[in-house]
């Protein structure tokens, strides 16, 4: 099964408020995928097993350099919303 890290700052504001979108998004679309809320500080190589990282907040250069990661703030603000779901269908479609 795929899985979706959703990173924000604490791992619960945010984070919270994208997930609802991309469950509904996924369950839309008919993509099983496993989504996991994070806080970044809990963002360590070693330790991810996600396909995409939706993330409100900056990751760190070694982060962004090993998995796909999209910035998931259109999702807040909703300027740009369908382009993060075409990436991110994109990306658990792999």
């Amino acid at each position: 099964m795929k899985s979706v890290y959703l990173v924000c700052a604490t791992g619960i504001a945010t984070s919270t408020m994208l997930r609802v979108k991309v469950e509904q998004f996924l369950e839309e679309k008919g993509i099983e995928a496993e989504v996991f809320q994070y806080r970044v500080a809990e963002m360590f190589p070693d330790r991810i097993t996600a396909d995409v990282i939706l993330s409100t907040t900056s990751m760190p250069p070694e982060i962004e350099e090993q998995f796909t990661v999209i910035s998931g703030l259109p999702l807040l603000t909703g300027v740009g919303e369908q382009e993060v779901f075409d990436k991110l269908e994109k990306a658990l479609k792999k």
